[in-house]
């Protein structure tokens, strides 16, 4: 009678936890308040651990518009903090988090899916009493933002999906792409799994560069120094951005586009000309092909870091987006 049964994977404990830590308050702050680019940070309890977000302006009125803004793969929320200034200061009631595994969030012990991604939303919407809120996703949480979207509509105002993962497809790799990025558990390929997808992501050991601090006092976000201070002090930060890419759905996640198209949500598509990760014209077809009738909107001479080289722009396209919603 049960022989057939499957067997769950039993749960993973290092030292009776579910997750791993994220380092210290102090560590960030010590690395980072210094810049002035985020409010006072709360760090939310969890069945995994701690979700770490930010709330731009917690003083808002109720009638505010309520955005949450979900930050790429490899860095953290700080990343995305002056997009989220210029966004609050055309009235928005901006929160930007943390991802699992990223900045001061702890790292659950579990693979990182699309439905454990969305759950740290749930417990964020809940902790902050919103009942909808208008989203916006870059690069990984791009895909995240869309793959909740397409499930969650009742808890979604709207989606502006800013260079977005999701529309690759496995079919599409090399022999040795698949077979070092996603290591299937082979012994002795999980190291080079590891070392594979992070050298994709980070592009090897980041290297800092001199007046990186000075930047960041004007407003501008060098990625390298966070990247750097997440490898030496986050000791899940590696496993969740491996996860990420191996389990969070970077790849194949066309049917969630398609419903999230024919759902007539309130959509908004942003694309860098120049994007090296995800080609704006391959991200165009792949979404005509899922039946979007949009136009995707493209920065001209803008890379895959638009929210931080060209922020201004972007956050003018979505305040324009919003405007014409109201």
């Amino acid at each position: 009678m049960t022989s057939s049964a499957p067997t769950l994977p039993h749960p993973y404990l290092i030292e009776g936890l579910t997750h791993i830590p994220p380092p210290a308050v102090s560590s960030f702050d010590s690395a980072f308040s210094f810049s002035g680019l985020l409010p006072p940070g709360t760090s939310l309890p969890s069945s995994w651990g701690t979700t770490r977000f930010y709330d731009f302006a917690p003083a808002s009125p109720p009638s505010a518009r309520r955005v949450l803004i979900i930050h790429g793969g490899g860095t953290c929320a700080i990343g995305a903090a002056p997009f989220a200034r210029l966004l609050t200061e055309a009235g928005n009631h901006v929160v930007i988090y943390d991802l699992w595994g990223h900045g001061l969030s702890s790292t659950p012990l579990v693979a990182h899916t699309p439905a454990l991604m969305h759950a740290q939303i749930f417990e964020l919407l809940s902790y902050l009493k919103w009942d909808k809120a208008h989203f916006v996703g870059f690069s990984v949480g791009g895909n995240i933002a869309a793959t909740f979207a397409a499930i969650h509509q009742r808890v979604v105002e709207s989606v502006v999906l800013v260079a977005p993962g999701g529309l690759w497809r496995k079919s599409q790799r090399s022999w040795w792409d698949a077979v070092s990025m996603d290591g299937y558990g082979w012994w002795g390929l999980e190291w080079l799994r590891r070392k594979r997808v992070m050298t994709y992501v980070i592009g090897g050991y980041p290297v800092v560069e001199e007046g990186w601090k000075e930047k960041m006092v004007k407003g501008e976000v060098d990625t390298k120094p966070i990247e750097k201070w997440q490898l030496e002090e986050h000791k899940g930060w590696v496993a969740s951005v491996v996860s990420l890419w191996n389990h969070g759905k970077v790849y194949d996640q066309h049917e969630a586009y398609r419903k999230l198209v024919g759902s007539g949500m309130d959509l908004l598509i942003v694309l860098g000309e120049k994007d090296d990760v995800f080609d704006p014209e391959y991200s165009k077809k792949e979404l005509e092909k899922l039946g979007w009738k949009g136009n995707a909107l493209v920065v001209e001479g803008a890379t895959h870091q638009i929210t931080t080289t060209r922020r201004k722009e972007v956050a003018a396209f979505c305040s324009d987006f919003w405007a014409h919603l109201e």
